[in-house]
Parts: structure tokens; C-alpha cells; sequence
């Protein structure tokens, strides 16, 4: 979910796009349920990635 592959958190995500957290945590679950990107834990960060099949549909279509 980021340039090349990083991960970022949904705070980070929220301002890239100009939604707010609520909106950027509500978009990530929705990707999470479609096997687009991962969510994990980092002390009090949460880190979103692509998944390999996010990257796919990123280079077919972006």
C-alpha cells in the first residue's frame, strides 16, 4: 500500500489521500477482507503492505 511496496501506517495513508483515519482504517479493512494488503501491529503504529496479489492488481491496472 505504498510506494514500492512499504508499509505505511493508516495515519500516513489518511493524509496522502485527505481522508481522515476513520475513513483510511475503514478503506484498509475492506482491502485486508480482499486479501489486498496485511495489517500488522508495530508498538502503536499499525502497518499496512500490499499483499503480492495487491502488487499484481497495482502493475495490471495502475
Amino acid at each position: 500500500m505504498g510506494e514500492h511496496g512499504r508499509p505505511h501506517t493508516t495515519g500516513r495513508l489518511a493524509r496522502r489521500l485527505a481522508v481522515s483515519d476513520a475513513t483510511a482504517s475503514a478503506h484498509a479493512a475492506a482491502l485486508r477482507g480482499a486479501g489486498l494488503i496485511t495489517t500488522i501491529r508495530a508498538g502503536r503504529s499499525v502497518l499496512h503492505r500490499r499483499t503480492e496479489l495487491g502488487s499484481l492488481l497495482v502493475r495490471r491496472h495502475g
